[in-house]
């Protein structure tokens, strides 16, 4: 049945798509890739703040809460997957991208991605050898996608063209495949069949690749981003989006929310560049004991008001605190010597 559904739906937006004329100011973004992608923090109230409606997002799978129906679009309000998924790498990637485009642009996304997936999940050949062995939750999540992610973003992708113009393509994947050095292969071979069902020119098309969790910031996959690093070799119009000092949750997977947030400006950075768009984004601040290694100061000012975590690695005890808390030169100057967690 949601075959006959889907396939009913791409022909009535075909019908439509052949008397409504395509926007070409209407940019539209294809993503995919596993859970960063499709979406792992709690919004923030700040995420939940007023969004630009020509920021839209197209439902890839019906949703109940909220309610929405596949193959349409809406305003990219969290979460842009599918309901039960959080905030992602590309929910501030279209915030940012209509900020600084003209007011007559409109940026859609169109958005299929599995938490924990490997990418020959996105192969449509592959797919059934590689789910039959998994979990029952993975089974679940690409169910949702009659068990072809491909053939989803790739039907989504068509009902988008109606009405926009494909201007790039985003993935945010790894953590399944960590190093293993065939991996831009695969994402080259999916990226060719998307440039070629799609009608799309390569030149046209830039590939945009974010790095996983940094080993700085605790990255249980840190050294795929070797990998990762390869892909301008593999594919000449692709681009990578640096993950340094985004902080992760804990488990060294998933970003923050602010994780996301950075993250997903830097992927418009990197698309707003390509435009001759110079955007100013949100870095992440790092603390100010994070600069005191091996230095000695000669004044608390030379500091700063910013909040900053050291471990004592002796005591095995964190030291919170900040400049203006009138702390004292001397424990200060002893706190700044340790090592920063």
């Amino acid at each position: 049945m949601r075959k006959i559904i889907l396939i009913l739906l791409l022909l009535t937006a075909y019908m439509i798509g052949a008397k409504a004329e395509v926007d070409p100011n209407f940019y539209v973004y294809l993503c995919f890739g596993q859970s960063n992608m499709e979406g792992n923090a709690t919004p923030e109230s700040v995420d939940k703040e007023y969004v630009d409606p020509r920021f839209q997002m197209l439902a890839c799978v019906d949703f109940s809460n909220p309610a929405r129906k596949m193959g349409q679009w809406y305003t990219a309000y969290p979460p842009l997957v599918r309901q039960g998924t959080g905030l992602c790498v590309v929910d501030y990637f279209g915030r940012t991208m209509v900020k600084y485009l003209p007011d007559n642009v409109r940026v859609g996304v169109v958005n299929v991605a599995i938490g924990g997936t490997k990418i020959e999940g996105f192969i449509s050949e592959e797919v059934a050898d590689y789910i039959k062995d998994e979990a029952d939750w993975l089974k679940n999540y690409f169910n949702a996608y009659d068990n072809d992610p491909y053939k989803r973003l790739v039907d989504m992708a068509k009902i988008a063209q109606q009405t926009g113009a494909i201007k790039g393509i985003l993935l945010h994947q790894g953590e399944s495949n960590n190093m293993q050095r065939d991996w831009p292969k695969k994402v080259k071979l999916i990226y060719d069949r998307l440039i070629e069902d799609l009608g799309l020119n390569a030149a046209d098309v830039p590939l945009f690749v974010g790095e996983l969790v940094s080993q700085a910031e605790g990255g249980a996959c840190w050294g795929h981003n070797s990998v990762i690093a390869t892909m301008p070799s593999v594919i000449e119009n692709s681009y990578i989006i640096s993950s340094a000092d985004c902080p992760q949750r804990g488990d060294g997977l998933h970003f923050t929310a602010a994780g996301y947030r950075v993250m997903g400006q830097r992927y418009a950075k990197a698309v707003l560049n390509l435009m001759g768009i110079e955007a100013e984004i949100d870095e992440p601040v790092k603390p100010a004991a994070e600069y005191a290694l091996d230095k000695k100061f000669t004044s608390i000012e030379e500091i700063g008001n910013t909040p900053f975590t050291i471990y004592n690695e002796s005591s095995g005890k964190a030291f919170y605190g900040s400049t203006d808390q009138n702390l004292g030169y001397e424990v200060l100057t002893t706190a700044l010597s340790t090592k920063v967690a």
